[in-house]
């Protein structure tokens, strides 16, 4: 089956979305094999690096238009948990010692935090060498 296929890009929208299809992950993913299927293969050693960084580049922005949602809620969750406003401010705030003492409370809270970002950066990251 072809990626015009699989995508379905001449339906309707299907979701709560007010966009017609093709949807921004559907554009950024076929854009992506694009480049990392054809482009990739036809080029030299320099070009195939840029690629892979375009490609790479375009994954990342697929994870974090499926996942921003949720990522939004998961982070306002911490920030309200721990009584700061931004990230910036809970930086600033673990700097200074405000939260030395309750670091493994804080630990435990920021780890799922940190978990959701390197899932979207890259979630190689996150494979258990077990798993392999």
């Amino acid at each position: 089956m072809s990626m015009h296929e699989k995508t379905d890009m001449a339906l309707p929208p299907k979701g709560d979305t007010p966009y017609d299809a093709p949807s921004a992950h559907q554009l950024i993913e076929g854009v992506n094999q694009f480049i990392s299927e054809e482009l990739y293969r036809e080029n030299t050693q320099t070009n195939k690096w840029k690629l892979r960084i375009a490609s790479n580049a375009l994954a990342i922005a697929a994870r974090e238009i499926r996942n921003i949602h949720e990522d939004k809620k998961m982070l306002k969750g911490v920030l309200d948990d721990l009584e700061v406003q931004s990230e910036k401010e809970l930086s600033e705030a673990l700097r200074n010692g405000e939260f030395d003492n309750r670091l493994e409370d804080i630990h435990g809270i920021l780890i799922p935090l940190v978990q959701k970002k390197l899932l979207v950066a890259n979630p190689a990251y996150l494979i258990n060498e077990n798993d392999s």
